[in-house]
């Protein structure tokens, strides 16, 4: 083997793994863009259907952004996509709830009381 072909083969490998290595990235960078676009729409869904829950049954404050925050995760989850940081979930449902606070005031909320 000439000189020549040992540089065309070493540069042929080394750039088939940096291709490799960059498709990956992308992937991930990719799965995760998906992840952030699908989140707001899930959270406004998810936050809209928790104050209706609490038309119908008392539920607290807490219990409903618990409840978003589960609808939002398992959407997530059944879509293929596994948000190992729930923190981002979280904020993606207070997001939601307060760009929504006039929306969600028009359903009168169950009370303790009865």
């Amino acid at each position: 083997m000439q000189f020549n072909d040992v540089v065309v083969t070493v540069l042929a490998t080394v750039l088939t793994a940096v291709i490799s290595y960059c498709g990956s990235v992308l992937v991930k960078n990719n799965r995760a863009l998906t992840v952030v676009r699908a989140l707001e729409p899930l959270a406004k869904d998810a936050v809209i259907a928790a104050q209706k829950l609490g038309v119908t049954q008392y539920l607290s404050g807490a219990m409903k952004k618990n409840h978003a925050v589960q609808a939002v995760a398992q959407a997530l989850l059944n879509a293929g996509f596994d948000v190992k940081d729930e923190q981002i979930i979280v904020n993606a449902v207070e997001k939601a709830y307060a760009e929504q606070k006039k929306l969600l005031d028009q359903y009168p909320q169950k009370t303790k009381e009865g």
